[in-house]
């Protein structure tokens, strides 16, 4: 959001997420330091909806995720060094969701990965839905108009976490990158969602949908919930 004390940009945003009647939403860079009734109704647009957030450290950071009020049953949060996480029961399944930030510090990046790693060793549940600003790719071709030479060893970091949780990156539709600068000759796909495969086969997802830059230099991402739409 690059900052959600902006009334214009909180409607802006809360303008694509009710129109598409979103059960759930993970927004990352709200710079906000506790996150009042107001300013989660102002972007979820309803008085049902219940939220769990991550405070903003300084003038960066602020973490936040939105749902649906009875649409599902909080277990346990969970917070950390760029993530922000809830287990929640519905239907009878028990469902991990995590609001990925992560830090340009490769090593920060690191001890994150390695924090969701421990909380999934710990737990005997199969259904995961991790998304956010990963701040990395999984490949040279997700990123153009910036050197790739220091990176190699970072994308394997990061490809071995996705594999150590177990984790698929659905296909993308509507575009490949994620983030872009201003001019456009920069592009990289930092944002995305990485799900465990009974996540997938349970909310019968095909695939992440990248939508077009509006408020922030990064496209907002939608996965869709066949069994619905």
């Amino acid at each position: 959001m690059r900052g959600d004390g902006n009334l214009v940009k909180r409607k802006r945003v809360g303008f694509n997420i009710q129109r598409g009647e979103v059960d759930i939403a993970f927004i990352q860079e709200t710079k906000l330091r506790g996150v009042q009734f107001k300013v989660v109704r102002e972007l979820r647009g309803a008085a049902l909806v219940e939220w769990s957030h991550s405070d903003a450290e300084g003038a960066s950071g602020g973490i936040i995720i939105m749902w649906r009020k009875y649409f599902f049953k909080i277990i346990s949060n969970f917070r950390g060094e760029g993530f922000l996480g809830i287990c929640v029961e519905k239907e009878d399944i028990m469902i991990y969701f995590f609001n990925i930030y992560a830090s340009s510090d490769h090593n920060v990046r690191l001890r994150s990965w390695r924090r969701l790693m421990e909380i999934k060793r710990k737990s005997s549940a199969e259904s995961w839905c991790i998304g956010g600003d990963f701040n990395m790719i999984t490949s040279l071709d997700e990123r153009i108009g910036i050197s790739k030479k220091n990176y190699r060893k970072e994308i394997e970091d990061f490809k071995e976490f996705i594999e150590e949780m177990e984790l698929v990156d659905p296909p993308t539709i509507g575009g490949k990158f994620t983030w872009s600068n201003r001019s456009g000759r920069a592009m990289s796909r930092l944002d995305r969602f990485i799900l465990s495969n009974n996540f997938i086969v349970d909310w019968k997802v095909e695939s992440q949908t990248i939508g077009e830059r509006d408020i922030s230099d990064q496209a907002p991402i939608w996965i869709k919930d066949n069994k619905r739409n």
